[in-house]
């Protein structure tokens, strides 16, 4: 009786992990992946987005989770993408890591672009640090944006075309 409840037991947890390895696949597959977030600079709490959650609320100074899961591309990995405002400006930091060349900067990977409306938006600041002995590596920056109308969209772009997006509204 035990050696058929362990028997049962194992086959469960290995079709179970055979089958979140196959949604894991699949998601890295897709040629574009977007979702949408709102960000309200007026509210006291802060949350991480879940799902496709299309109205999400964080402190004006305070980091806004937009990933539910990581973005797999052929040579990095982008893990998570926050945004914050400031006053007029937007700052993004995209938190990845490099499958290969550990020290070449994130232009050698790819590109990141904010647009709103349809335009892209200028840049203000662009911090690409190169830590040593770091895994997971920030990109942090900034951009001005133009009112609170219109959704931001953040769009990483690697070398080989593969594209992924996420928006979100300033409220």
């Amino acid at each position: 009786m035990k050696k058929t409840t362990i028997l049962l037991l194992s086959s469960a947890f290995f079709l179970l992990g055979g089958c979140t390895n196959n949604s894991d696949n699949s998601e890295s597959k897709n040629d574009a992946t977007s979702s949408s977030v709102s960000v309200t600079t007026s509210s006291k709490s802060s949350s991480k987005a879940s799902g496709n959650s299309s109205s999400q609320a964080v402190v004006g100074d305070d980091d806004m989770a937009l990933l539910n899961s990581s973005w797999k591309y052929n040579k990095f990995t982008v893990h998570q993408i926050e945004a914050e405002v400031d006053d007029d400006q937007v700052e993004v930091k995209v938190e990845w890591e490099p499958k290969t060349e550990k020290k070449a900067p994130f232009a050698n990977f790819g590109q990141v672009k904010v647009t709103q409306n349809g335009k892209t938006l200028s840049s203000v600041e662009n911090d690409d640090d190169i830590d040593e002995g770091e895994t997971i590596r920030d990109l942090d920056l900034t951009y001005n944006f133009e009112g609170k109308t219109n959704p931001i969209k953040i769009e990483i772009t690697s070398a080989d075309g593969e594209k992924h997006s996420v928006s979100f509204q300033i409220q």
